[in-house]
């Protein structure tokens, strides 16, 4: 089946590895799941045997994915299984997706919390102290659709903190968590990032709670191919 482009966004997409955004339907409906086949096979993407959904609760809380995981309350997952599609929920926060080319995928919600506490920094850790003799170097980073700094404001409390913690990445009262994203990663290491520059607010074909307050979702996938 021709992949009908109007329906998803492919930010890689080779003999190893498939990374992209599907925004065709609400996908909040597959939340806190897995399911034993392709929910995306309708988009043209093949192979894959498992999606698996978070029950994603805005922490930092990054667990290893593999058949005996039977709670998905965490905002991260991580596995080596090959055809297993990592699925991150979204309506404006970010969603990252992280490869290593030795074989290690990982999906990430963060958002502001998330950002805050440094879930990349928590996923890349728990890597490597599993896998303790991997390349740094060789870590890719994609950020998926997302709302931009000029749309995201944010007020009382939260901006007090973000003065106090992440005066940096501040504009009067903008907040800019994809740079506060990018400037981790290079803390880390990782060299490799692509930005799909996509502002989930601005762009209507994608959901966005900010803009209207929606419970639906896109979502970002990341699987491993055979």
């Amino acid at each position: 089946m021709e992949r009908d482009r109007q329906n998803f966004i492919s930010l890689l997409d080779n003999e190893k590895i498939s990374v992209f955004c599907a925004y065709d339907q609400d996908y909040n409906i597959f939340k806190a799941n897995s399911f034993k086949e392709n929910l995306f096979s309708h988009l043209g993407f093949k192979g894959i045997l498992e999606c698996v959904f978070m029950d994603q609760i805005h922490s930092n809380l990054v667990q290893n994915y593999d058949i005996n995981l039977k709670n998905l309350t965490c905002d991260g997952l991580i596995t080596k299984k090959k055809n297993t599609a990592l699925c991150v929920l979204s309506a404006d926060c970010l969603p990252l997706l992280l490869y290593h080319e030795d074989g290690i995928i990982a999906a990430l919600h963060s958002g502001r919390k998330g950002s805050f506490d440094n879930i990349l920094k928590k996923c890349i850790e728990k890597i490597i102290l599993e896998n303790p003799n991997l390349d740094k170097t060789k870590f890719h980073l994609f950020i998926m659709p997302s709302i931009c700094w000029k749309d995201y404001e944010i007020n009382g409390d939260i901006l007090n903190f973000a003065k106090e913690n992440f005066r940096d990445f501040l504009l009067d009262n903008r907040l800019d968590l994809k740079s506060l994203i990018k400037f981790q990663a290079k803390e880390l290491n990782i060299n490799h990032i692509l930005d799909s520059e996509i502002c989930s607010f601005e762009n209507k074909d994608f959901f966005s709670y900010r803009r209207n307050k929606t419970q639906k979702r896109f979502v970002s996938v990341i699987y491993l191919k055979d």
